[in-house]
């Protein structure tokens, strides 16, 4: 992500300088405009709104105050740095009013300059990454509220029926992936992760091509989706069978199956319920009874509650071990129970895990996770439900024993953990910077001498890494698996792999299908 700079300056050589001095910072800012005078540059900027507006106090035609008082009454969400002269700061300080974010005394040097610049760009990205966390969190929040209401869990029923109501014709419709380990493809367990973003990129991409922004697609476990679609927004170029095309694609690019059950219209809560019922009741599910069973207890938030409050005291104890102690011995408890009560246990702890995290831990991959119904209901013996259980107990062992390293870590370390979970998005010097909270140059600097590469070779390195993972097991293309691991042009993805590999993405898969080459080689 780059910023838009605009630079107000009736002097030619400072705003010169000024246009210079961005240069340095271009992997950050790119220059939206230039004006010798506010009225100028409020004109220019009504054509394309700044991130940033660096200008002069005194200016002819309109003086700086004037302009940042123009922009504030244009409710646009520029921020504002103005620069002044020493006589001239008391007079600046009553621009404060109109929101301006800092101001830059005359005579400066670059460092003034720079220091401004990666300071405001720092602060962008992080109110960027906050935006993006809160539509995150309500799209989260709202798919939370459909899914408890299909499950027969505690919700807000109006809420769900609100969200469906969006929809003029809304079709139910579940996904599945029988196995993530075909027998005509060797995927390891490390291979998941880019699986399930891939299979969520093709389903996804296909959806908005035939519905546009009319449908919902969210997980009920890691192999099974909930789409809610509008017929209303169906286009013309979706074909009859589209769900066929869809499984076909995701077979031929991943090798892997995809299984699909039309529940038909739904217009409520109850009917989601009612839904989800009737596809847990489809040859190869468990009986609809067991599930009401679970779920009932389920419904019991007293004991959910108690059971939260319980494992919250063994966090805040000053014994670190107290936690997997604790945890362990509830796992005996519950190894020692008949099958369905043991199950019911097992939900109950796993339940009141999953919602701490999303609560009080939701930075944590975890917080993503969901109870895998369909895995529990196939549990037959206590033995295999404690097995169950057990995943979900060491991946919040882990997760929380990540986080309490990570708080003693240094930055480096921080950073490089980070850039592990998110190279698939935005994670550039400034979003990992950020993360860390420090002066992009600075950590620039700091990072170079810890690791002997810098920020952006070090994300190019494992995004590289990722794609020969996809480019040997899957038949995804290359704008596509550019794109999954986090590059936005695909030529340049094979300008960065040929650099690095010395063979083009395209070579390197025909080499890796070469008989001498198997998918067990190493990458």
């Amino acid at each position: 992500m780059k910023g838009k700079l605009f630079i107000a300056e009736d002097q030619p050589n400072f705003r010169k300088g000024l246009l210079k001095l961005a240069g340095k910072r271009s992997a950050e800012w790119v220059v939206a405009g230039e004006a010798a005078n506010g009225r100028a540059a409020l004109s220019s900027m009504e054509q394309c709104v700044p991130d940033l507006l660096i200008t002069d106090i005194r200016m002819p035609h309109m003086d700086g105050l004037q302009l940042a008082e123009e922009i504030r009454g244009r409710g646009w969400g520029t921020k504002i740095v103005i620069i002044t002269g020493f006589k001239e700061f008391a007079y600046a300080q009553s621009a404060l009013k109109f929101g301006v974010l800092d101001f830059i005394t005359k005579p400066c040097v670059e460092a003034d300059i720079l220091s401004v610049l990666d300071r405001t760009y720092v602060r962008l990205i992080e109110e960027n990454q906050t935006g993006r966390l809160v539509e995150d969190w309500k799209r989260q929040h709202e798919d939370g509220q459909l899914r408890s209401a299909m499950m027969g869990m505690p919700c807000n029923h109006g809420e769900a029926t609100a969200l469906l109501g969006r929809m003029r014709e809304c079709e139910l419709i579940f996904l599945s992936v029988p196995t993530y380990f075909p027998a005509e493809k060797r995927y390891s367990a490390q291979d998941l992760p880019l699986l399930q973003y891939a299979l969520g990129n093709i389903v996804r991409e296909y959806l908005h091509k035939w519905y546009g922004g009319g449908f919902r697609l969210f997980s009920l476990s890691s192999s099974e989706w909930a789409l809610l679609a509008d017929r209303t927004a169906s286009r013309p170029e979706k074909p009859s069978s589209w769900l066929r095309t869809l499984s076909d694609s995701v077979h031929h690019y991943l090798k892997l199956g995809l299984a699909f059950s039309d529940q038909g219209l739904c217009r409520s809560a109850e009917e989601l319920r009612q839904a989800y019922e009737r596809y847990g009741g489809e040859p190869g599910r468990e009986a609809v009874a067991e599930r009401n069973a679970v779920h009932e207890s389920l419904l019991n938030q007293t004991a959910l509650y108690e059971k939260e409050k319980e494992i919250i005291s063994w966090l805040m104890s000053e014994d670190n071990g107290r936690l997997g102690r604790e945890l362990q011995e509830q796992v005996a408890q519950i190894s020692t129970l008949p099958s369905q009560t043991a199950k019911i246990e097992a939900l109950l702890l796993t339940a009141a895990l999953l919602r701490l995290v999303e609560v009080h831990f939701p930075e944590w991959r975890m917080a993503a996770r969901s109870i895998e119904w369909g895995s529990v209901y196939h549990c037959e013996t206590t033995e295999a439900i404690v097995a169950w259980l057990q995943a979900y107990i060491r991946e919040f062992l882990h997760s929380h024993n990540s986080w309490l390293a990570g708080k003693n870590d240094n930055p480096v370390k921080q950073a490089i953990r980070f850039m592990e979970e998110q190279y698939m998005g935005e994670c550039g010097l400034a979003e990992v910077a950020a993360h860390v909270h420090l002066n992009p140059s600075y950590f620039s600097n700091l990072f170079k001498k810890e690791t002997g590469t810098s920020v952006t070779g070090y994300i190019q390195n494992l995004r590289v890494r990722k794609a020969k993972i996809l480019l040997k097991s899957t038949d995804m293309k290359i704008i596509e698996i550019s794109e999954a691991v986090g590059f936005n042009d695909s030529n340049y993805f094979t300008h960065i792999f040929n650099k690095m590999e010395g063979l083009s993405p395209k070579e390197f898969r025909k080499r890796m299908t070469e008989p001498s080459h198997g998918l067990t080689n190493g990458i």
